[in-house]
C-alpha cells in the first residue's frame, strides 16, 4: 500500500476544519455571526458565557481562519471568513432536521 503524503495532509486539514464546527460553543458563535459582525462582548452577552471563554473560541477559529476580526477605535469585531461556512452550518442543519423528522415518523 502505497501512503500519499499530501492526502494525509488534505485529510488533516479536513479534520482539523470539522473540529471547529464540533463544539458547541464554536457553533453558537457561527450562528450569532450569521447575523453580521458582533464584538466579544455582544457574544457574550448573547451565550451568557464568561468572556475568557468566548475569547479562547474565537482564538481557535481566527487561527483556522473560520472567523476574522477588525479593530475600530477600542472595540473588535468578528466575523465569519467564507460565506461558505454559512452554508456548511446550514446544510448541517437541514440535514438534522431531516433526521429528526424522519426518526419522529418512525415512532409514529
Amino acid at each position: 500500500m502505497n501512503i500519499n503524503k499530501a492526502d494525509i495532509t488534505r485529510k488533516k486539514l479536513t479534520s482539523k476544519l470539522f473540529k471547529g464546527f464540533a463544539d458547541y460553543t464554536r457553533l453558537s458563535i457561527f450562528e450569532i455571526l450569521m447575523d453580521g459582525e458582533k464584538t466579544v462582548s455582544e457574544i457574550v452577552e448573547r451565550l451568557e458565557v464568561s468572556q475568557s471563554v468566548i475569547s479562547n473560541h474565537l482564538k481557535c477559529l481566527r487561527e483556522c481562519e473560520l472567523v476574522r476580526d477588525r479593530q475600530e477605535g477600542k472595540f473588535v469585531y468578528y466575523s465569519i471568513s467564507d460565506e461558505r461556512v454559512k452554508e456548511i452550518i446550514k446544510l448541517g442543519q437541514e440535514i438534522i432536521k431531516e433526521v429528526s423528522e424522519e426518526k419522529y415518523n418512525c415512532l409514529q
